[in-house]
């Protein structure tokens, strides 16, 4: 793996936890009170954010490195969610 493409793929793994950030409230929050109305929803549109970004950036840059990487984060970020609202 290329130095550059490895650098790009680390950032955008970086960018996941920022967008979940954004779009939800904290993960203890989140496993407080998980039947509230607005995490389901939240959670999704995260998700698809998340996943469009790193689709998005791994096609500009011709990269599968920086599809992987960035899959593999927005997969944990949308299962570490998941499971806390199953709590």
């Amino acid at each position: 793996m290329e130095r550059d493409k490895l650098a790009l793929a680390v950032a955008v793994a970086a960018l996941i936890p920022s967008i979940y950030g954004a779009a939800l409230p904290p993960l203890s929050t989140v496993t407080a009170d998980p039947s509230a109305p607005h995490v389901e929803s939240s959670e999704r549109a995260a998700g698809f954010t998340a996943a469009a970004v790193v689709v998005g950036i791994a096609v500009t840059a011709g990269s599968g490195e920086v599809l992987v990487i960035g899959g593999a984060m927005t997969a944990a970020y949308a299962l570490l969610y998941r499971s806390a609202r199953r709590r």
